[in-house]
């Protein structure tokens, strides 16, 4: 009789069940917590890889417009100067080179005589750093079109 009592007692199961489910429901907010932190850490790299990249673009497109460098350049390379790039305060800073390849006939599709206008190549590159050491670079090619002397 007592046997019979003692297998049809649940009353200590209530307590077994409660500390089953506190374990998963630590476990599961554990590993919710570990996800929140890796995405918020992929966010945060992928932002401090695009400050990294626009301070690269920047650099390419002042050089790219900057007429002063390329009357200066002869048949070398020049730094560019990023007098005239707008950096955010003291996140990201930008470095180049322009540097002068050759010179020929006009790209197809310019509109330029090839008889009267001939192109001067010159290939940028420039370096891009962000917060936290990120780091960029970004190359481009440029002809510029001059007349024929």
């Amino acid at each position: 009789m007592k046997r019979d009592k003692i297998i049809g007692n649940d009353r200590g199961m209530a307590l077994v069940l409660a500390l089953i489910v506190l374990f998963l429901m630590s476990v599961l907010g554990t590993m919710m917590f570990t996800n929140s932190s890796s995405e918020t850490q992929a966010s945060r790299n992928y932002r401090v890889k695009q400050d990294a990249f626009y301070a690269a673009e920047r650099a390419i497109e002042y050089a790219r417009t900057d007429v002063n460098i390329y009357s200066a350049i002869g048949s070398g390379s020049v730094n560019i100067p990023l007098t005239g790039i707008s950096l955010q305060a003291g996140t990201s800073d930008a470095s180049g080179a322009v540097t002068y390849l050759s010179n020929g006939n006009p790209p197809r599709g310019s509109g330029m005589d090839a008889t009267e206008f001939q192109a001067n190549y010159f290939a940028i590159s420039a370096t891009g750093t962000g917060p936290v050491n990120s780091r960029t670079e970004v190359e481009t090619n440029v002809a510029r079109i001059i007349p024929k002397n």
